[in-house]
């Protein structure tokens, strides 16, 4: 069934005014959207500035590791913008042999590229899980006919939870261990704004679930919705709390409260009391509950964890999200003021996002190279002809070194997948910071196939689990062409049989 909110639902909302002229029907004149006033759609992609090998990382170290061992450099960023020379660290393998030319590459190793996944619409519908995630994901740990392990991570604009939680129900849904070392929610780098507000007003979720996140990140006070519903329920004169909702609320005197930041976490389950308490504290002094000013100007600072519009569920046509929030709490802003009101604005399409989650991505590749390196190193004693004296003598094989001796500088992914389901936030995210993005949009989610999105990506498929294939098989057919042209023609089989052994 193709959703028909498309139509019914813009993809930015969009101030109007009413024309009218003699005899003619009113006109609608339209001006610029509330979401889309960032400039990310100006911006420029950035382009390498040096080829990135499209080797293995672990085929990388180990030429890095060959040389390093000859007197020579091993940072991998360093290697793989050399061009080798013959017989160079690229043509060896970590036993010292040499590399020779293959039909298909299967030994076990680190990929040089990474997939960054969205959750909802990709991974998860609602309670629902995606059926092909799981095999999706199983194939990127190594489950494949390449024996190629790809790091990855999620990047969701969801949230309302914290970070750990998210990682068990993504554990337990998928049967693998997901840790938080790879995914970043909406408001996870609201994590820097601990250091720069100390009293902040955390908006969205389900009872005080984000006053938690928010103190587990180091919040020093942490205030909600509900607390200041408790303070005063005249302040939403049409909601009485509920008994659930009494006991996650504080008490709290806000009339000597000074809050310093508004910080919307999850989408909100009651939008006229957050709205109504959200606009009061932007026409306020000081962030101080029940006082206004005159000028606008003194009210705190407004955060949004992400700009979605509308996200899917497991229903059938898809749901206004936080950025439907944020439309509204603008328009009631300009109509009130004439003003813009100043948004700072995290998530998808975000940039802070994006270097969010390339410092998140750097971390996470790194630490799964170091996981096979010590697994390859201890898989190298068993191939070890030399008893306990040999091996304290010259002769002692270069893999024994231990991981810490080495310097692990790598170079940036050579590819980086990106695959959402939402064209506005995952595919212009993917588009418009880094030409080596490669942005995959699936039809699992927000978008439906047969529709052309505003916002083009470089591949469409049905589901992850065709992305993970596609960009396997892609990534195989760069592998192997780097890895023939600078191979040896003239080394018999039987060397080449020897060197999977090694690096398996």
């Amino acid at each position: 069934m193709v959703s028909t909110l498309d139509t019914q639902i813009p993809t930015g909302s969009t101030e109007t005014s009413t024309k009218t002229t003699p005899n003619s029907s009113p006109t609608i004149a339209k001006s610029s959207s509330f979401l889309n006033n960032d400039g990310i759609d100006e911006l420029k992609p950035l382009t390498r500035k040096q080829r990135v090998s499209s080797l293995s990382l672990s085929d990388q170290w180990s030429g890095s590791f060959s040389r390093s061992n000859r007197g020579s450099s091993n940072n991998l960023s360093q290697l793989t913008s050399m061009t080798p020379p013959r017989r160079s660290s690229t043509q060896l393998s970590r036993s010292g042999s040499l590399r020779v030319k293959k039909q298909v590459i299967n030994h076990q190793r680190v990929a040089s590229y990474a997939f960054a996944f969205d959750i909802d619409g990709v991974i998860v519908r609602g309670p629902e899980t995606i059926p092909e995630a799981k095999e999706a994901l199983k194939m990127l740990n190594g489950e494949n006919e390449y024996n190629i392990k790809v790091p990855y991570i999620f990047v969701t604009n969801g949230g309302g939870r914290s970070e750990s939680a998210r990682c068990k129900d993504l554990s337990d849904r998928l049967g693998i261990e997901v840790t938080e070392d790879q995914v970043i929610q909406g408001h996870t780098p609201m994590k820097d704004l601990v250091d720069v507000h100390k009293t902040v007003l955390v908006v969205g979720g389900v009872g005080d679930a984000c006053r938690k996140v928010a103190e587990e990140y180091g919040f020093e006070k942490v205030v909600t919705p509900l607390d200041v519903m408790k303070w005063n329920p005249s302040v939403t004169p049409y909601h009485t709390l509920t008994e659930e909702e009494l006991k996650c609320a504080r008490d709290i005197d806000f009339s000597k409260t000074k809050i310093e930041a508004i910080l919307v976490f999850a989408d909100s389950r009651n939008w006229a009391a957050d709205q109504q308490i959200i606009l009061e504290l932007l026409l306020s002094k000081n962030g101080v509950m029940g006082t206004y000013c005159d000028t606008h100007d003194e009210g705190p600072g407004i955060y949004f964890a992400h700009s979605d519009f509308v996200w899917a569920t497991n229903y059938s046509l898809n749901r206004y999200g936080m950025g439907a929030l944020q439309v509204s709490i603008a328009a009631l802003y300009r109509e009130h003021t004439g003003k813009e009101l100043q948004v700072i604005r995290f998530g998808k399409p975000q940039r802070g996002t994006f270097k969010y989650a390339n410092k998140v991505l750097s971390r996470w590749r790194k630490d799964v190279l170091e996981e096979h390196v010590e697994q390859s190193q201890a898989s190298d004693s068993v191939f070890s002809d030399t008893d306990e004296e040999e091996t304290e003598s010259d002769d002692e094989p270069l893999t024994v070194q231990k991981l810490s001796q080495l310097t692990l500088d790598l170079p940036p992914a050579s590819t980086v997948y990106f695959v959402g389901d939402t064209p506005e936030s995952d595919i212009r995210f993917a588009n418009s910071h880094d030409a080596s993005w490669h942005s995959i949009l699936v039809n699992t989610g927000v978008y439906q196939a047969g529709t052309v999105p505003k916002y083009k990506p470089k591949h469409t498929c049905e589901n992850v689990l065709e992305a993970v294939k596609y960009a396997i098989e892609r990534e195989h057919e760069m592998e192997l062409k780097e890895w023939n042209h600078h191979a040896v023609l003239d080394v018999p089989v039987v060397q080449e049989t020897v060197e999977i052994k090694r690096n398996c």
